[in-house]
């Protein structure tokens, strides 16, 4: 897509029409960019005026960490028209699936419930662990069973706010191959991660997110109301070499996160001996908004 869906509805129109002539599916789930907001209106409204037969329904996913940090009035940590952008996703969802509520304990988890079924009343709310499967079986049995409504409300929302929100996070996604002729290749995988999140919070750079894909299969992420801890164990793992995805929103200016992350990299090799290969990496900021379509009513 090369961008948000809605200032590229044309293209996710010919994206839906290849994957149904290609593979005729019976449902096709597209993910929008994090920052992305008034989705009713510039994707989902124009989707269901120029395909009468088509079902939508909305989902949108909030980390139960963050959701828990910002709802108990913690909103100084990101500019406020970040904050604008977070909680205006949440508002015009029709399903809101709080995630991660593995990481959080089981105190904070019961109080957060109570905050956010009085806050979204109306809205259907799952509370969700995506590692355990019998969790995300939930979340897919109530989208069989859903009739979305044909009266969804578009949001009303100010794009300036919107549009500076967005200009304010610095997107990164960068692919590195490591190689270690020691066979710890995935020894210091894990410290160069350490090391990064470690100098962005140094730095004090808000984390929208932060995560990491080792080996295109472990999952490892932070935020800014994230406990700075590595769950997985590679103490004794022996690797030549492996792979890692960065993918990061971070509030600060695109230049300055890749320099962070080339300096990380740079430390790594001098402290561990290793080779660590920049294979693909794109640093920016969204420009602002600009819908193809917008049916504000």
């Amino acid at each position: 897509m090369s961008g948000c869906f809605c200032c590229n509805y044309n293209k996710l129109e010919s994206s839906i029409q290849s994957l149904l002539e290609a593979n005729q599916p019976d449902v096709i789930f597209a993910e929008t960019v994090g920052s992305c907001a008034d989705i009713v209106a510039t994707v989902i409204k124009p989707l269901l005026q120029f395909h009468a037969d088509a079902q939508v329904t909305f989902s949108v996913f909030a980390d139960a960490r963050m959701l828990h940090f910002l709802l108990q009035g913690k909103q100084n940590l990101f500019e406020e028209n970040i904050v604008y952008i977070f909680f205006k996703q949440l508002e015009e969802a029709e399903i809101i699936i709080i995630n991660k509520i593995d990481l959080i304990g089981v105190e904070q988890l019961n109080e957060l419930k109570e905050i956010v079924q009085e806050k979204y009343a109306g809205k259907i709310l799952l509370y969700q662990n995506s590692m355990n499967e019998e969790s995300v079986a939930q979340w897919m049995e109530v989208l069989e069973n859903y009739k979305a409504s044909n009266t969804l409300q578009s949001l009303e929302i100010d794009y300036a706010l919107y549009g500076a929100g967005e200009a304010s996070l610095a997107w990164l996604d960068q692919e590195l191959r490591i190689f270690s002729a020691e066979h710890n290749a995935l020894q210091e995988t894990v410290g160069l991660i350490n090391n990064i999140y470690k100098k962005i919070i140094e730095q004090n750079y808000p984390i929208g997110h932060l995560k990491f894909i080792l080996n295109d299969e472990t999952k490892i992420s932070f935020t800014s109301a994230t406990d700075p801890k590595i769950s997985i164990d590679v103490t004794n793992k022996k690797a030549y070499s492996c792979t890692l995805l960065i993918n990061a929103r971070i509030q600060t200016d695109p230049e300055t996160l890749a320099q962070l992350i080339s300096d990380a990299i740079k430390e790594a090799e001098i402290k561990s001996g290793s080779k660590i290969v920049t294979q693909s990496i794109s640093s920016f900021k969204p420009g602002f908004p600009k819908p193809e379509y917008r049916f504000a009513n």
